[in-house]
């Protein structure tokens, strides 16, 4: 049976819609836990899975390897990596501290960490110290100095005066890089659109107005504001700018022969280049470098294309 045009569009932003819909109700009992935090006698802290695709289900390990702040000494700054171990009703984390504890005990008392399937967060009492300890220290802790790259079980501990500045910097951020993108002369703009892979052109092939580009452009600013930032008015935009307009006005060959890129009008070679490589950014990329192919490029380039 053929989809329908809902089915369609449910394939397109359903998923979307539903991953928005959950961030919104975990966002709401965060919000409600914090609010208890505020009016109860007994202080909550609240630890998130990191990846978003994870619905929960996830249990952390009770056994790891971190660096005990306890060992920390001036010589030592980083303090020693020592083993602790997640028991019920053992006050250290520490597995030196538990050498007296027999096999049988620590079997039946073993405790783990569980984000329940279906939400990503935990909260955890005040008076757990154990556990908060253990939850601060662990390597799969984002946060903590014993974190492990790519650990599957990624989680940090939420802090709400923290979020709240950090959403308030990227906002800031964001606004910021936006006014910046309205000021821009349009020369410029119009060499930074491109070089961000805003088209230049409408859909029928004719050139966007200033006006159009800009509006573009600023949305871009929003929403990749740290990558705008750092390609604003840099010497790879320029140079972009003159590879895209060597190619158009012909100057430079990409098409002659496959893997290989020419000056046009017999100008000889200007580099092979991998299949998979796209011209325009493997010819910057080849500019910015400080080999003599590179140099030589560049040389050429700033004085052929006009």
């Amino acid at each position: 049976m053929a989809a329908s045009i809902k089915d369609a569009n449910f394939s397109l932003t359903g998923e979307q819609a539903q991953k928005e819909e959950a961030n919104l109700i975990e966002n709401s009992i965060t919000a409600d836990l914090q609010s208890l935090n505020d009016k109860g006698d007994v202080k909550y802290h609240i630890f998130k899975l990191v990846n978003n695709t994870r619905k929960g289900g996830v249990y952390i390990p009770n056994i790891d390897d971190v660096l005990n702040p306890e060992t920390i000494t001036k010589e030592n700054p980083k303090g020693n990596v020592e083993r602790m171990r997640l028991l019920s009703g053992v006050p250290s984390v520490w597995m030196k501290d538990q050498k007296d504890l027999s096999p049988d005990y620590v079997r039946q008392n073993n405790r783990t960490i569980h984000f329940i399937r279906g939400t990503r967060l935990i909260q955890i009492p005040d008076y757990d110290q154990t556990a908060l300890t253990f939850m601060r220290l662990s390597s799969h802790n984002i946060g903590s100095k014993s974190k492990k790259m790519g650990s599957p079980y990624e989680f940090y501990e939420y802090d709400a005066a923290k979020e709240e500045k950090m959403a308030f910097e990227r906002e800031d951020f964001e606004l910021e890089m936006a006014i910046a993108a309205k000021g821009e002369p349009e020369d410029k703009m119009i060499k930074h659109a491109a070089f961000l892979g805003i088209r230049l052109l409408n859909d029928l092939g004719l050139p966007k107005s200033a006006d159009g580009i800009r509006a573009e452009y600023t949305r871009y600013a929003k929403r990749n504001p740290k990558y705008f930032k750092d390609t604003l008015g840099s010497k790879q935009v320029e140079i972009g700018w003159l590879v895209r307009k060597g190619i158009l006005d012909s100057l430079i060959e990409i098409g002659r022969e496959p893997g290989k890129i020419y000056w046009a009008n017999g100008g000889g070679i200007i580099c092979a280049i991998p299949k998979q490589e796209e011209p325009i950014k493997y010819l910057v990329n080849l500019a910015m470098t400080n080999s003599e192919e590179g140099k030589t490029f560049l040389d050429r380039l700033q004085k052929t294309v006009k």
